[in-house]
């Protein structure tokens, strides 16, 4: 099968432990490139904190962030799907009312809560070095959102599944929920999107915009908000060090793990073999 794009995750997949893009990655990269194959980031970060990476593989290729509700080529938006307005106030007041403590993204880069409740500490590990202004507000539901991009809680590995399932219940179709798990602090990050908000759903708008078909891609990550993308590309790979679940369900495990240059080894094997 002859590849025409590589999606890629960056945490815990391009990137190594220490947040870099080893030397040997980037060569692999590169040369995907060359040999025509687009590189496509894909990440739950926001564009400015995944940016530099972005500025350092160079390929002028689209970008995935906030976990596929918005779409960036060279500074400029190429899709973004918000929260609707009529739903911000609601979900807010689900989770609150479950006793979580929501996060607010609007698209102004900050980022705004009441509280962290008992995951203070947690949250400042895993936000250590974020964009953005983090801004504490009396009451969520008192202000007048609007372009929301997500809104997220934290949590641990243990409330996912009730927050995913009572999610459904309360909204069915109208959202989206991932959830990303954060080793290094301990914590996982639930996260409410837009319906038409995923990684897969943003890589079949850049497929449609290249005319490039869903068998000709390949994706690669390792956390939870991969899943949907790994099962949607015509080849899905996990990372060695990938969780289990996404373990479960990819076609490939790398033999090399994000410390290990397991990218490279996925171009090698997958792009420049021919």
């Amino acid at each position: 099968m002859k590849y025409r794009m590589f999606a890629c995750d960056l945490d815990g997949t391009l990137l190594n432990d220490g947040a870099q893009i080893s030397k040997n990655n980037l060569e692999h990269i590169r040369h995907a490139k060359q040999s025509g194959v687009p590189v496509v980031i894909t990440t739950g970060r926001s564009y400015a904190k995944a940016k530099k990476y972005i500025g350092e593989i160079d390929t002028g290729d689209p970008a995935v962030v906030f976990t596929g509700a918005v779409i960036y080529q060279d500074d400029k938006i190429l899709r973004a799907t918000p929260l609707k307005n009529e739903l911000i106030h609601d979900v807010l007041k689900l989770l609150k009312d479950m006793d979580y403590s929501p996060i607010v993204y609007p698209a102004d880069n900050n980022k705004y809560y009441e509280s962290f409740g008992s995951y203070r500490e947690e949250y400042s590990r895993f936000s250590k070095g974020f964009d953005g202004k983090l801004i504490k507000v009396d009451d969520l539901m008192k202000r007048p959102w609007e372009n929301i991009i997500r809104i997220s809680v934290i949590g641990s590995e243990y409330d996912m599944q009730l927050l995913h399932r009572v999610t459904k219940q309360r909204f069915g179709g109208s959202v989206t929920s991932v959830d990303t798990y954060f080793p290094a602090a301990g914590v996982s990050i639930f996260e409410v999107l837009d319906s038409s908000s995923s990684k897969s759903k943003a890589l079949d708008f850049l497929c449609r915009r290249l005319n490039i078909s869903q068998e000709e891609v390949i994706a690669c990550g390792d956390n939870n908000n991969d899943i949907d993308m790994l099962r949607w590309a015509g080849l899905g790979i996990c990372m060695k060090n990938g969780m289990r679940g996404v373990v479960r369900i990819a076609d490939y495990v790398t033999r090399r793990d994000n410390n290990e240059d397991g990218v490279a080894e996925v171009i090698e094997k997958f792009i420049l073999s021919d």
